[in-house]
């Protein structure tokens, strides 16, 4: 069964923008793998746009740490086990929202169902610039294979890696 295995601890740096401040892992059963967006990562949370306000009102802060898990693949274009397409990066979307963790609890149906319809219809842009704004604080970019390799914990001190396909 899909679940968090950590905590979603973030702080926040500014309008729409947070820092994770511990590595989020989530494992995927509909991938078999995890990801885990490293401490550092910098995030929007679930992106739901304002100005949509009746949908902003409902869905923002339900999903949280799928969004963190969504915005990491968006910008990676990867998980561990490999690429992504843009659909399969939405598709976990909906299935992190169903999931639970410590301290994280499952989106309704309804709610997966909106925040999938709305990166559906609205991701196309994000998806494509998604590489360009990727941002870890602490990151040494000098440690980095190259563009675009997946991101993993480093060694106990939250840094995040690249691990080479």
């Amino acid at each position: 069964m899909s679940r968090f295995l950590t905590p979603l601890r973030i702080e926040q740096l500014g309008p729409d923008r947070w820092r994770l401040l511990a590595p989020l892992t989530y494992e995927s059963d509909y991938l078999r793998c995890s990801v885990t967006p490293p401490a550092g990562f910098v995030t929007d949370l679930e992106s739901v746009p304002r100005w949509l306000p009746l949908t902003y009102a409902s869905l923002f802060g339900r999903a949280h740490a799928p969004g963190v898990v969504h915005d990491l693949c968006y910008q990676t274009h990867r998980a561990f086990c490999g690429a992504l397409t843009r659909q399969e990066a939405d598709y976990l979307l909906w299935e992190a929202a169903g999931a639970e963790g410590p301290g994280i609890a499952p989106a309704t149906w309804w709610e997966r169902q909106r925040l999938w319809a709305g990166v559906r219809v609205g991701g196309r842009g994000a998806w494509r610039t998604g590489p360009d704004r990727l941002l870890i604080l602490g990151w040494d970019r000098r440690r980095t294979a190259r563009a675009g390799a997946p991101i993993r914990e480093g060694p106990g001190d939250g840094d995040a890696l690249i691990e080479e396909p």
